[in-house]
């Protein structure tokens, strides 16, 4: 089916993966029509479109839903044997305060979970937003928000990311990291019991292989944040942005810090974008007395996307998506245009593309020259 207009989509049901698609008005006049399907994937959307969208106002956004598997419809001549696809106008009264970023770009957190072996990956403030949320999977109060429709839904959840990340403003040793991995795992026990807490008997061991194996790493972004604070606290004249530009790359060559790394690009597009129209610069949050807490809580959020590519590199069949409910964080996300991500000699590969309003002309240029061909 192909249908332009603007429709209302009811996401699943509680119980099962079904679609409702149905009509707020018939195209040629008559009664609206319903087609209910599953297994459908949903296009994400890109960078202009979160940067224009209201989140906490309501959800309007281009949706294109495709191979869906139709299960139950009254559209005249339309078998359940066929596939749907769907292009229509979402105008949703539902916030989106939990924007699920996903490979090709981001999506109103639900409709970024549609299939069996989808996989939710929640940042600490979506943990806290759940348990705030919902009691023993009700929904307790509040505006209602696309998150309400993980309600008695039998989602996947990997909690990774909270007991990473820590309490502390720095990196959890072996025992926060164990009682951080008890609290999440309780807390979202009670919030959703028919979701699936992807923590297992190993789980331990790999979290702490992962807080060890970024240790050192992570000191020297650390290291490097803190330096460059002083020159890029406030926003950059044009007539300093080239001799910055190449003092970072110095900076980073000397401490070891990959140009190609996230923490680079971020520091490079706040170089070249003024203060109040950069993701980057409100990720990075520098001030003249910049501590390596502040460099820490930067660096989680970017690690945090750094574990999403490698989740859909090493396990794509799961659909991974990072649920956030920092903004800048998911312009970030769709502004690197990451394309063509895969495994390659035992690391994560991936093209970037940086949209303009991260690196704008002439410095998408420069960052592919001195930074993408430097390896």
């Amino acid at each position: 089916m192909e249908q332009t207009a603007t429709q209302e989509i009811i996401p699943p049901r509680p119980g099962g993966r079904i679609f409702v698609f149905k009509e707020t008005e018939h195209p040629d006049g008559g009664a609206p029509r319903t087609v209910a399907f599953t297994d459908v994937d949903i296009k994400p959307r890109g960078y202009e479109e979160l940067a224009a969208a209201k989140l906490h106002r309501g959800v309007t956004i281009p949706l294109e839903m495709y191979n869906g598997r139709i299960v139950q419809t009254d559209v005249e001549g339309m078998a359940t044997d066929k596939y749907a696809h769907i292009t229509a106008t979402l105008h949703s009264p539902f916030t989106a305060k939990a924007i699920g970023l996903v490979r090709g770009g981001w999506l109103p957190s639900t409709l970024a979970a549609t299939r069996e072996a989808s996989v939710v990956m929640p940042d600490r403030n979506i943990i806290s937003e759940i348990a705030g949320r919902f009691a023993n999977g009700r929904k307790v109060g509040r505006q209602p928000d696309f998150l309400d429709l993980f309600e008695d839904q039998p989602i996947k959840i990997n909690p990774i990311l909270f007991a990473l990340e820590g309490n502390g403003r720095d990196i959890p040793d072996a025992v926060l990291a164990r009682s951080q991995l008890e609290e999440v795992v309780g807390k979202l026990s009670s919030a959703l019991p028919a979701a699936t807490i992807m923590v297992g008997p190993q789980s331990i061991d790999g979290l702490l292989g992962l807080i060890e194996d970024s240790r050192p790493g992570m000191a020297r972004k650390q290291t490097l944040l803190r330096g460059l604070a002083p020159t890029l606290a406030a926003p950059v004249a044009r007539r300093h942005r080239d001799a910055r530009w190449s003092e970072a790359l110095s900076l980073a060559d000397g401490l070891g810090v990959q140009r190609g790394s996230l923490v680079m690009l971020a520091v490079l597009s706040t170089i070249v974008n003024p203060q109040g129209h950069c993701a980057a610069k409100r990720l990075l949050k520098f001030h003249a007395n910049y501590s390596n807490a502040d460099a820490y809580n930067a660096l989680s959020d970017l690690r945090s996307l750094d574990i999403l590519l490698l989740s859909l590199t090493l396990i794509p069949e799961h659909d991974t998506q990072l649920c956030t409910a920092d903004r800048n964080l998911a312009l970030f996300w769709v502004g690197m245009g990451v394309s063509d991500i895969r495994a390659e000699d035992g690391s994560t590969q991936s093209i970037m593309t940086p949209h303009e309003a991260m690196l704008p002309p002439p410095y998408a240029e420069r960052w592919a020259a001195e930074v993408m061909r430097s390896g």
